[in-house]
């Protein structure tokens, strides 16, 4: 019996480049630090948005976990939401790390927890690959590349808090 191969752009390190340079022209043109943390819930979301049932959401954007639902997919169904996150944590890594390598992703910013886009232009073929993935995003991942970004990092109404996937408790006041 032969072995089935199933391509999940979770674990796709050139997938996790696109997400991630989506959040940070999303986080550019709102003006807004996106810290690391805050793109690797984004990114985790973006790959998988049905997991955003599991996210608390503020009172004005409750009506997005309806827009969740619609994006199960029962081919695409990870378990354990951390297990899933930690899973792709060496991705994330690899494809901000190749990002800073190119120098599209400032170093030193990185170095201070924030993940910002350097001054120089992106290559033409990645840049249309962010434009069509920013393109196709459902209700789901328009949130993600707008209104989460606003959303703080840290503390009990932060993205580590409402996601859980990361510790908030013992974040800087």
């Amino acid at each position: 019996m032969g072995r089935v191969l199933i391509y999940d752009p979770a674990l796709d390190p050139y997938h996790c480049a696109v997400r991630i340079l989506a959040l940070v022209s999303s986080s550019t043109e709102m003006n807004i630090e996106l810290t690391v943390d805050a793109a690797r819930i984004g990114d985790y979301f973006l790959a998988y948005p049905y997991k955003m049932l599991g996210f608390t959401f503020p009172a004005e954007f409750r009506g997005i976990r309806t827009a969740a639902k619609e994006t199960q997919n029962p081919y695409r169904h990870t378990s354990g939401d951390k297990v899933a996150f930690e899973r792709m944590r060496p991705i994330f890594i690899a494809a901000l790390s190749g990002l800073v390598a190119a120098d599209l992703i400032d170093a030193h910013a990185l170095r201070q927890g924030v993940v910002k886009s350097t001054a120089h232009e992106i290559p033409s073929a990645l840049a249309h690959a962010v434009s069509r993935f920013q393109d196709r995003q459902t209700d789901v991942g328009r949130f993600l590349l707008s209104d989460f970004l606003r959303l703080p990092t840290n503390g009990s109404n932060g993205v580590k808090h409402r996601s859980g996937l990361l510790e908030y408790r013992y974040d800087p006041a």
